[in-house]
């Protein structure tokens, strides 16, 4: 189906929330893009990533008007949600809002995020300011930088308190997945996640991707969203999953954008911090997330297949 032309008409906006053993906070950010309608042309989609306790019957229960998928087995961030984004696309999406299943709307973030992205066909992306769930008065997140080092990104506005500072939309090199719109137009021209990817980075990636093809990433904090956070990796603790796949996904993301000097100096900070941050882990009983942080830059370089079942993906 081909998207409307018309600027004056409603926007076709397909919403894809992607629930993974979270039934609770998929219900609430369903709940909250339904009541964030307004004069948008809504397609929400609820994709379940083979749940212990699947939410869809529930779902479909109280939201009638909602598209829900089952996935046979857990295909991750980037293969879940990209499975919603061409349900979207093929209903004749304008644009695709993903939004994490424990984040929720506040009212108006979907039209603010909108007449951004249609103010520019350069606009690939546009993501929301996302505060803490647990203290509204702090980000949990502004935007997204590139440094290169250890962590390879910087995270602009993290536990800060909001205010003026953090008002007025800006370019960005990305914005968070936890609420990220995609324009239609860029999906077709540089594609939708990847999903080698699997959880962490894509994200990172999908606006480096747009940034390299001469498209615009703006953050636009008019559009706010609450953020519990983490509640796919189990909270905020250091021995999890996601030092694997962070880590595995940092190497992929040098080898694919970097150039000879910013690969150079990511390996230079990486292997420099691994020992201290051995050290530094070991006094707590954490070492354990350095061994799987390694593990993931080294199943990286070598091609070896995510570990699904020793990380529990399964």
């Amino acid at each position: 189906m081909e998207p409307r032309s018309d600027p004056a008409a409603a926007p076709r906006v397909g919403v894809v929330v992607l629930d993974w053993n979270g039934a609770r906070d998929t219900l609430a950010a369903v709940a909250s893009v339904v009541a964030d309608r307004g004069d948008v042309d809504l397609d929400v989609i609820v994709v379940d990533n083979a749940s212990r306790e699947p939410v869809l019957d529930e779902v479909r229960r109280r939201h009638p008007a909602v598209r829900t998928v089952a996935n046979p087995r857990n295909e991750g961030y980037a293969g879940g949600n990209n499975e919603g984004i061409r349900l979207a696309l093929d209903a004749g999406a304008e644009f695709v809002l993903v939004l994490n299943n424990d984040a929720v709307l506040r009212p108006g973030a979907i039209r603010a995020l909108v007449d951004t992205a249609r103010a520019d066909p350069a606009i690939a992306a546009v993501g929301a300011k996302i505060l803490c769930a647990e203290d509204p008065s702090r980000l949990w997140l502004g935007w997204g930088e590139i440094s290169w080092r250890q962590s390879l990104v910087r995270l602009v506005g993290a536990g800060a308190p909001d205010g003026p500072r953090w008002s007025g939309a800006r370019d960005v090199p990305w914005v968070s997945g936890c609420a990220i719109l995609l324009a239609r137009r860029a999906l077709e021209r540089i594609g939708l996640f990847d999903e080698e990817y699997f959880a962490y980075h894509e994200e990172v990636d999908w606006c480096a991707r747009a940034r390299e093809a001469g498209l615009r990433v703006v953050w636009q904090p008019a559009a706010v969203v609450l953020h519990r956070g983490q509640a796919s990796s189990g909270g905020p603790v250091y021995v999890s999953r996601r030092q694997y796949l962070a880590a595995r996904n940092m190497v992929r993301f040098v080898r694919a954008h970097g150039t000879p000097a910013q690969r150079a100096r990511f390996w230079a900070f990486l292997g420099g911090t691994l020992p201290l941050q051995w050290m530094r882990r070991a006094l707590t009983g954490e070492q354990e997330g350095v061994r799987l942080k390694v593990a993931g830059v080294l199943d990286a370089l070598r091609g070896r297949p995510i570990p699904r079942s020793e990380l529990g993906l399964d």
